[in-house]
């Protein structure tokens, strides 16, 4: 069932992902900043996690002003996490992506015409256009998602936080909004091809104000911000037992 489930889920995302990035880009030519991107791209994530066996519970929805951006911040445990967010925040999102995906045909198409923000890993000046990006996605009424580990986790447990995303925040002045993914690795396992299926949990946390900190300040929200997550995994855990 396990392996039916994979292959219909692998086709199903491939078609999905054409059809999304097809779409993104016609409306993006014709209405560059309408909103309908958006909407595709909550469709597309559906789309994707409709075959999977994944059942996507959110919580604290609340906290979301849906008028304000965020430097949107998570940990990182499946491929489904991305779908998650599309799907679970009420907000619309923009990613940093590598740079060498905005060169895909089809995909990287589709990341332009959605301002996802490129990111050249092996250049160290790369921050400040990163940071540039992470403005304009603001000006433009969107959130920045970023998952601090860098990586998704092999056990569930959280991986050390960069401090990229924290320095986005605080240069930009925009609030952190901590949020949590939990089950997702037990869904579709790091480095295996077989997906499973199952719950997955998002908590919305509140949102962390960084207006009027500083660079000194990075490192102490970033620790603050990881220990939110960490608090919000060990009650989750604590309420399986």
């Amino acid at each position: 069932m396990a392996l039916i489930r994979s292959i219909v889920t692998y086709l199903n995302g491939v078609l999905a992902t054409l059809v999304a990035s097809l779409s993104a880009m016609i409306v993006a030519l014709v209405r560059p900043r309408s909103r309908l991107v958006d909407h595709i791209a909550k469709m597309w994530a559906r789309a994707c996690l409709w075959p999977s066996g994944v059942h996507l519970e959110v919580r604290g929805r609340e906290h979301v002003d849906p008028s304000k951006s965020y430097v949107v911040i998570s940990n990182h445990q499946s491929t489904f996490d991305i779908m998650a967010h599309f799907v679970g925040l009420p907000v619309p999102i923009r990613f940093l992506a590598k740079k060498e995906l905005f060169s895909t045909p089809f995909l990287g198409w589709a990341l332009k015409a959605m301002d996802m923000v490129p990111v050249d890993r092996t250049s160290h000046r790369s921050f400040r256009s990163v940071e540039t990006g992470a403005l304009r996605v603001a000006e433009l009424g969107k959130s920045i998602m970023v998952y601090a580990e860098g990586t998704r986790t092999i056990d569930g447990s959280l991986l050390p936080f960069k401090k990229g995303a924290f320095a986005i925040a605080v240069h930009t002045g925009l609030p952190v909004l901590p949020t949590t993914i939990y089950g997702a690795d037990k869904t579709w396992k790091a480095r295996h091809k077989i997906i499973d299926g199952g719950p997955i949990t998002m908590v919305i946390g509140e949102p962390i104000q960084t207006s009027g900190l500083g660079s000194d300040d990075i490192e102490l929200l970033r620790d603050q911000v990881k220990q939110v997550i960490q608090n919000t995994l060990d009650d989750l855990d604590k309420a399986q037992s």
